[in-house]
């Protein structure tokens, strides 16, 4: 298994804002440059949602949502290949102040196949954790500004 890629950043905009913008809409492909979209959401950002991240890459993968505390925290997790390959990622906000919050995100691959990727990919894995993070940012921020 890989170590989880953290990443972590502070943000000009409140943990409300951040919550609205960037993830009870469920279109989570507005920030993560991996997917091309969210499809078959079965309801509103809570635990126990499920949906199928449909990836830039082609592959189709269902995935769960947990630990949902709205404006704190989101765990989703998933997979496919009948369990040989396993998403997991976990996003904390907090806030810093009136203004600022942090944001901290998590993603592993898991599973058999899950871990030959994750050194494989790892270079992809690292940017799109990243990249999925400073959208997070630039969403929230001009989110905030409006």
């Amino acid at each position: 298994t890989m170590a989880p890629i953290r990443v972590s950043a502070t943000v000009a905009a409140t943990p409300t804002t951040i919550w609205e913008t960037c993830f009870a809409p469920m279109k989570w492909e507005s920030w993560d440059p991996d997917l091309a979209e969210v499809k078959d959401v079965s309801g509103a950002c809570e635990d126990g949602c499920k949906c199928v991240f449909a990836m830039k890459d082609g592959n189709d993968i269902p995935i769960e949502l947990s630990n949902v505390k709205k404006n704190e925290s989101v765990d989703f997790s998933g997979g496919g290949l009948g369990g040989l390959l396993k998403a997991e990622g976990k996003v904390l906000i907090s806030a810093v102040d009136d203004a600022t919050s942090k944001i901290d995100y998590s993603f592993e691959l898991k599973g058999l196949l899950g871990s030959i990727v994750a050194v494989i990919k790892k270079k992809e894995c690292v940017e799109g954790t990243e990249g999925g993070l400073a959208n997070m940012v630039k969403l929230s921020e001009a989110a905030q500004k409006n």
